[in-house]
């Protein structure tokens, strides 16, 4: 698609768009394949673990008590560490079209630049909202309490996906205690997490939501229009149920089959 098209200067602002980590994450990969302008999403999941694509679920997180939970135990699409999702902590995502150019906002070959840019429309909107926060590079915004944010990306061809949690009024002791990496050595190819002191924000959901949708719309010097995912999204987000439903593609080594 060529840069001069409408829809490779849309700008648009989805809350939500799916229900459940599976879907979540399933939304993600398709707005990720179908985004050709740019799109700012903000989105709250159950209570959930969710793995990089690189990582050995068994040793991210505590499988046995997951399965007696009920907690799922999802792989995303992009690399990094393990996160927590759930009640008060909120996630945003950015994607940016290949053709997509406007401000500071605007498609990037290059991670550390990236997770720049990301981190940038993060800690403005908590500076807005009256708390202080910076990127701690590569991907981890911090505030004086501690990690309040993680990040990761995907850059192809025809757009990027720069996403990443923000916690608002988490259960800290619950997140710690899920996302603590087990204390073994793996091949070099495997992901792992570091465990890190994390901090609440305090920030308030729709406070936050509405910072983002500022901050962006000044980087790009235009608004943001309400939207909801596209048929084309919903259409993909529907043909990968199936992978992000099955154990194979959550809990299994990301390098076999």
């Amino acid at each position: 698609m060529s840069e001069g098209t409408p829809e490779a200067q849309t700008c648009r602002l989805v809350i939500d768009g799916a229900s459940g980590a599976h879907a979540n994450l399933a939304l993600e990969e398709a707005m990720l394949r179908e985004n050709r302008g740019l799109t700012v999403r903000l989105w709250t999941n159950e209570k959930s673990i969710i793995i990089g694509r690189a990582q050995l679920a068994r040793f991210e997180t505590d499988l046995d008590y997951c399965t007696r939970a009920g907690i799922p135990v999802v792989r995303r699409v992009t690399a990094g560490g393990t996160v927590f999702n759930g009640p008060g902590n909120v996630n945003w995502s950015l994607f940016v079209g290949r053709g997509f150019s406007a401000g500071d906002i605007r498609y990037i070959w290059g991670v550390a630049e990236l997770f720049k840019m990301g981190a940038g429309v993060v800690t403005d909107a908590s500076d807005r909202c009256g708390v202080k926060t910076w990127l701690d590079p590569p991907n981890r915004i911090l505030s004086a309490g501690g990690k309040v944010s993680g990040m990761a990306a995907y850059i192809s061809r025809d757009g990027l996906l720069c996403h990443g949690t923000f916690l608002l009024s988490a259960d800290l002791e619950e997140a710690k205690r899920l996302t603590d990496p087990a204390e073994k050595t793996l091949e070099r190819r495997y992901t792992r997490s570091r465990a890190m002191k994390m901090a609440n924000t305090g920030i308030e959901l729709g406070s936050f939501i509405a910072s983002v949708r500022d901050v962006v719309a000044e980087k790009i010097g235009r608004e943001l229009v309400a939207d909801v995912p596209r048929e084309s999204e919903v259409r993909v987000m529907e043909s990968l149920m199936e992978k992000y439903r099955s154990q194979a593609w959550n809990l299994g080594d990301p390098f076999e089959g």
